[in-house]
Formats: structure tokens, sequence, C-alpha cells
């Protein structure tokens, strides 16, 4: 399931990179957020920006073989701008949120920059919590 994720995340970044400008998110290309209360740090491929919407991709470990995915897209500035939230934990178990509470303080072709919180589901129904989420 993971590998399937990766590769359909990777296609949709690769066409919207073809599509779009490339950014590296600001200076940085950091993201975090905590799962059950418990901190991630991912590695991010950077962002993929244009017409006012962003795809931001981060993964942690081996970035062939993660074992976490995080993905998102972005479409504008200020209160709950997230949709199509994606988030592969360490147990093989996909979870999605068609929103989430955020708030994004910059995107634009050159930089995209907000926090996010909220709660997604996989598809048995189980939900993780995500706090405290930020990139940059």
């Amino acid at each position: 399931m993971k590998k399937l994720l990766l590769f359909v995340s990777a296609v949709a970044l690769t066409a919207s990179l073809n599509s779009c400008s490339s950014s590296s998110s600001g200076g940085g290309s950091s993201m975090s957020m905590k799962v059950g209360g418990t901190k991630k740090t991912f590695q991010t491929e950077g962002v993929a920006a244009g017409g006012g919407t962003t795809y931001v991709f981060g993964w942690i470990g081996d970035a062939e073989d993660p074992t976490e995915q995080i993905s998102f897209t972005v479409t504008g500035t200020g209160a709950d701008k997230i949709t199509s939230f994606v988030y592969s934990s360490d147990t093989n178990d996909t979870y999605t949120s068609s929103s989430m509470t955020s708030n994004i303080t910059t995107n634009s072709t050159s930089s995209s920059k907000g926090t996010f919180s909220g709660t997604a589901s996989n598809f048995a129904g189980d939900d993780v919590v995500i706090t405290e989420g930020t990139y940059s």
C-alpha cells in the first residue's frame, strides 16, 4: 500500500511540476506534526506551485521505501486552505481528510508556509488526531 501511495503521489507531483513552477518551500523545506501525541519530522521533496495551488509531499526514512508519508494540497492563504490530506503511517495504514484546520501565511510560486491540525480516517473508519503540524 505504501508503494502504491508513493507511486500515486509521485505521479501527481510530477504532473504538477510539469505544469507549474517549482519551489523550494521557503528556505529549508521542513515539515513536522504530532500524530496521536507523537512528533513526526518529515523530509520534503519541496513543493510545486502554480495558479494559487501548492502541492506538498514529505516522507520519513528512505525516499525510495519510506516508512511514513504525507501529502496535501494548499489552495491559497488564510484559514482552512489545506485539502486532499493523505498520511501513510508506519503501520501501513493510510489516513485521509478532505480538509484540515489550517493557517497558511505564505503561498506563492517561490514559497509556501503554514500550520495545520485535524482528524484523518483510514478505510476501516479508525481516526488519527494530527496536531502541531507545520511546514515551510
